[in-house]
């Protein structure tokens, strides 16, 4: 691909040069590339116009066919006559039903030959009738009105003088249908009332005649009539579809709109969104890259349409105006995109928003029904509602789309001769006096009298929505809470800083935080609040040191503190050396109150939220470090810890409730410090941020254009970074169908992009095997030169290798801060001595072959079995160990604390003496692992935790089906009952809380359960428990002090294999290898020496690696 537009090179590094557009290129390119991906969704949008349309015509073909059954519509030259009938009962109206009627009122009454003619109406009526007389017309229309819906008919007698002259019918002229039945009032009541008033009156003359057998005659009388129709040719129907094709190609511009508003809420749902604005992505790029991204589908979709109808043969296509039809099809795609964007705005999940846009349809063709009918766009109803009904439906599309199509039908309504591009406004008249309207001739222009609104007055409402609902939805997606929580202000387009990032201002919150220092400082500050103390007596030493270095620097920076000691404690150029500084930073999460508070519990599933009352939350209670130039700082810490908080923030993500932090000397606290070190910051999730649709290849092009890198350097960082991560090969494959580790290799690879010169690498290595983990360390230790890292991970053994420095978080605080080593001397439970009986198999033993066994005897089992009990013996009597924390086929293990290291001395004296007779052929010595200093940290938290909250001891259920209460934290304990000591291993759960791992019973006579006798003995309560090193038992309420610190093993005698009092031992790696190869732990990867130091330990210890799984 670079090989066939490099003739173009020049021109795009022109271009490129505008950072706005090439942002803009590359995520219109983004837009294209998952639409063309997703063929199948887009080619919907494109044929289901062709379908609906379609259908419309198969329904108008079919009701004509069943119209050419009618013989309304037939070639009728000699109809047939159909009999009347009797006048029918009331009940069988439609309108009335089984309710209580009369079937003819007349009038006047009492009248002897109006009575006598009703009577017999009445009396020779095929069917029971019921008859009623009045005196006068006025007493009938007075109980008409007073009954509503109970008579069927009515006759008003008209007399001059005493003569009859004729009769008047009142009927219901309403022609009535009800399930696929018509009730045609004329054949109804009418005919049958006219003829059987007529035959009674007839019979009432000759019956009063005086002739000669009058009665007979009158009686033989019989009136037979019949109803039929006049002879007609066949009958052409006139289509009234054009009329009506507005709902149908609703119907089809929904599926544009549905997958639409379903593709920007996946972006915003998966983090997509904010990952490009994190990569420096400004929101105009964005917003404009998916608005002529919209515009170029619908001149598609309107064109497809256009040519659908005609070659359908539709008479609103053949002889209205294409640009007529095709600008009304366009514009209104227009505004039902931007309709479609200011939705998204306030909906986070794309299931909801497929929910949304079926509702929208189903409520957009009722509404459309309703236009047809008439309503708001003519005369009658505009005159009666005014122009508010008008406007309220004028602003949604569908309204206005039904009405357009409403008027293009009726112009090529049978010889309507339809509209061209002139008569676009001059059709529409709303001239409803027919006296007042001028002629034309209707065979050569189409002119209603009935308008209130034209087509171009349509166009120009579209053109109003299609921006209005823009810009409304750029407002609302910023002002409305993103997936984490944050919004602007609502005027934060009158902030100078949001139009222009160079206004940003740096120093307002470092001297807020400056000044919440003062000891009459409240408990607020810049904008927010202050999380609770911490005692001083809670503060570790090193995380005190670094908050005093900070503070200094912090005066340093806002000219607070201008003595002597402010600028000897912080130096100009060490202040250019901080990547990060982070000073007072906090996060708090407002609890709710209910429904009147500020937050509420959300169900995922469906979306639909209830009230809660919630407490506040301090995700960090004011954190104080630096990062330098060139370091890697590995932040660790349980789930909740605050570690991902704290990148977040970082990384302008979420913003700080107070506190303030500097990156590269710009602050995260407003827009224009984000913006300017965005392009310089690399980021890699948590959680992969990725287009399912798009390559490998392509996410490296699209955030490296998005950050700004010229056009020729991203395909040659592309090809170089895929090679770093080992994806060369999957280069064009689609990130969809990626492995967990290649996922998180690309993801390292964006973090990467562009030379950045801060990265953030939260959990990179997850879900990796072990050798793509290793060619990820390699790739991250080659990149510490010349920028900072900050990571946090689950691998121990990952921080341990690559961290330069490491923090370890614990429920919002910083808990300890330092190397490695330090951390390991200052919170490690002491040392691990691993002891082998068996003959070493890498051949890296420290001993030589003929001393594998006592006098050369062979290792069987039974002579294994035997030294492995005499090894145990040997442990028991001199170092009062009485089991190993770990018993495998290879080495047994012990966990040697810091109160028993003054005994180490002899006791590894002692041992090597005693090789030969216990059978030792190999041993291993350490300090204790990172992950072993990581349950310390978190266990001490927990438990100060625990102490802070009144929950000083849990329950935990023993083998026998007892019930034994253990203090939180407590390692020993006694049951109250039978006096057992009880040995607990305490861990964290996935959510960060202590939990009891197990609980062991120790024998009778182990130091441990005299240790614990002895506390009892001393006046304690039965059941007591004693923390890690002997420290005091927890009490109710009291506070945790931190782990005892043994002292610092000097680091020249680690490097030469010495221990304190014990001689030198040749060393190798940590996992049984020479130092520096892989799996050993005494060198990086590579071969680069291990930051901070690293454990040391006897040759051939190779342990399963451990990981402790964080957050």
């Amino acid at each position: 691909m670079t090989g066939r537009l490099a003739c173009f090179d020049p021109v795009l590094d022109f271009l490129f040069r505008f950072r706005p557009v090439q942002q803009f290129i590359v995520l219109y390119k983004k837009n294209a590339l998952v639409a063309w991906r997703n063929r199948r969704a887009t080619a919907l949008r494109i044929i289901a116009p062709f379908l609906f349309l379609l259908l419309a015509l198969l329904i108008d073909r079919a009701l004509q066919a069943n119209d050419r059954n009618n013989t309304d519509f037939q070639n009728v030259p000699n109809p047939s006559a159909s009999p009347i009938g009797g006048i029918p009962q009331c009940t069988e109206d439609i309108f009335i039903g089984n309710r209580e009627c009369i079937e003819v009122l007349y009038q006047p009454s009492p009248d002897p030959m109006i009575d006598a003619i009703m009577a017999n109406v009445k009396a020779n009526n095929p069917v029971a009738i019921k008859v009623q007389g009045f005196p006068n017309r006025t007493a009938i229309q007075t109980y008409l009105y007073d009954n509503p819906d109970t008579v069927i008919s009515a006759v008003h007698f008209e007399f001059t003088g005493s003569t009859l002259e004729g009769f008047i019918l009142q009927t219901n002229t309403t022609t009535k249908y009800f399930k696929g039945t018509f009730q045609n009032p004329n054949t109804f009541v009418q005919l049958p009332l006219q003829s059987a008033v007529h035959r009674e009156i007839a019979r009432y003359q000759i019956a009063n005649s005086g002739v000669a057998n009058a009665t007979g005659l009158a009686a033989a009388l019989n009136l037979e009539t019949s109803l039929k129709e006049f002879a007609h040719p066949t009958i052409a129907t006139v289509s009234v579809l054009g009329q009506v094709l507005g709902p149908f190609v609703f119907a089809a511009c929904m599926f544009s709109f549905v997958i639409q508003i379903s593709t920007v809420v996946a972006e915003k749902e998966l983090g997509l969104k904010q990952a490009l604005r994190t990569m420096g992505m400004s929101d105009s790029a964005y917003w404009t890259s998916w608005g002529l991204w919209e515009v170029t589908l619908a001149f598609v979709v309107a064109n497809s349409i256009c040519i659908y109808g005609l070659i359908l043969q539709f008479d609103l296509f053949l002889h209205n105006s294409y640009g007529l039809l095709f600008f009304l099809f366009f514009l209104f795609q227009l505004a039902m995109s931007s309709l479609a964007l200011l939705l998204a705005a306030f909906i986070r999940r794309t299931q909801v928003a497929v929910y949304l846009g079926f509702t929208i349809f189903i409520v957009g063709w009722i509404m459309q029904t309703v236009v047809l009918f008439g309503v708001p766009y003519t005369p009658d109803y505009y005159k009666t509602a005014g122009s508010a009904v008008t406007i309220i439906f004028s602003l949604l599309p569908w309204d206005l789309l039904a009405k357009g199509f409403q008027d293009l039908g009726a112009a090529t309504v049978g010889t309507n001769p339809g509209l061209d591009w002139s008569d676009r406004t001059s059709y529409c008249q709303n001239i409803p006096n027919p006296d007042d309207q001028p002629p034309y001739n209707p065979r050569e222009e189409y002119v209603s009298y009935e308008c209130v609104m034209s087509l171009n007055t349509i166009y120009g409402i579209f053109i109003a929505l299609w921006l209005g609902y823009f810009v409304l939805a750029v407002y609302f997606d910023n002002i409305v809470r993103n997936e984490f929580g944050v919004s602007k202000p609502f005027y934060y387009f009158l902030d100078p800083g949001y139009w222009f990032a160079s206004w940003g201002r740096k120093h307002n919150n470092l001297k807020a935080v400056e000044r919440s220092l003062q000891p009459n400082a409240g408990r607020r500050f810049g904008s927010g609040r202050l999380p609770p103390p911490i005692p001083s007596g809670q503060l570790d030493e090193d995380v005190k040191a670094e908050e005093d270095k900070m503070q200094s620097l912090l005066q340093h920076r806002t000219g607070a503190g201008e003595g002597a000691m402010a600028l000897q404690s912080v130096g100009t150029g060490a202040a250019r050396a901080n990547a990060v500084e982070v000073y007072g930073l906090t996060k708090l999460y407002e609890g709710s109150s209910g429904c009147c508070g500020a937050t509420v519990k959300c169900c995922s599933c469906c979306d639909c939220c209830s009230c809660e009352k919630t407490d506040d939350f301090w995700a960090i209670k004011g954190s104080w470090f630096s990062i330098e130039q060139g370091q890697l700082f590995c932040l660790l810490g349980p789930n909740g810890a605050g570690k991902t908080t704290t990148i977040n923030c970082l990384t302008g993500a979420i913003p700080p409730t107070g506190g303030e932090a500097l990156v590269y000397e710009e602050p995260i606290s407003n827009a224009g410090g984000l913006d300017r070190i965005r392009a310089q910051m690399g980021v890699c999730p948590q959680f992969d941020i990725l287009w399912n649709e798009l390559t490998g290849a392509e996410h490296l092009s699209i955030y490296g254009h998005v950050k700004g890198l010229p056009w020729r350097k991203v395909a040659e960082e592309e090809a170089a970074l895929l090679d770093k991560v080992k994806l060369t090969y999957a280069a064009g494959q689609r990130a969809g169908a990626y492995s967990g580790g290649m996922k998180r290799r690309l993801s390292v690879a964006i973090a990467l992009l562009g030379d950045p010169r801060i990265v953030y690498l939260d959990e990179p290595t997850t879900g990796m095997d072990p050798i793509s983990r290793r060619y990820v360390w390699d790739i991250i230790q080659e990149a510490k030169p010349g920028r900072a890292i900050v990571l946090t991970t689950h691998s121990m053994e990952e921080a341990d290798i690559l961290g330069d420095r490491i923090a370890i978080m614990a429920r919002g605080k910083l808990r300890c801060i330092g190397t490695s080593l330090r951390l390991k001397q200052r919170f490690g439970s002491g040392y691990t001595l691993a002891v082998s009986v068996t003959a070493a198999a890498s051949g890296h033993s420290a001993y030589p072959a003929s001393q594998y066994g006592a006098n050369g005897e062979p290792s069987t089992p039974a002579v294994i079995e035997r030294r492995v009990a005499g090894v145990k013996r040997f442990f028991a009597e001199r170092l009062g160990l009485a089991a190993p924390v770990e018993e495998s086929k290879a080495y047994l293990v012990y966990l040697v604390d810091r109160e028993r290291e003054p005994q180490l001395n002899g006791f590894l004296k002692d041992l090597e003496a005693q090789r030969d007779t216990l059978g030792i052929t190999d041993v291993q010595l350490s300090l204790t692992s990172l992950e072993e200093v990581f349950l310390n940290i978190a266990r001490a938290a927990e438990v100060e935790a625990a102490a802070s909250s009144g929950t000083t001891e849990v329950t935990h259920v023993l083998d026998d089906g007892s019930r034994l209460k253990i203090p939180v934290g407590a390692e020993l304990v006694g049951h109250p009952t039978t006096g057992a000591a009880y040995r607990v291993r305490w861990g964290t759960d996935e959510a960060g809380r202590l939990i009891i791992m197990d609980c062991s019973e120790l024998p009778p006579g182990s130091p441990e359960a005299a240790a614990l006798a002895a506390a009892n003995a001393g006046g304690a309560q039965p059941a007591l428990g004693l923390p890690v090193g002997g420290a005091p038992p927890t009490m109710p309420g009291a506070y945790v002090p931190p782990l005892p610190v043994a002292p610092p093993v000097p680091s020249a005698a680690l490097a030469a294999g010495h221990f304190p009092g014990h001689p030198a031992v040749p060393m190798s790696g940590e996992h049984g290898g020479p130092a520096g190869a892989p799996g050993g732990n005494g060198a990086a990867p590579g071969g680069a020496p291990s930051p901070g130091g690293a454990p040391v330990m006897y040759p051939g210890y190779n342990p399963s690696p451990v990981e402790s799984r964080t957050n």
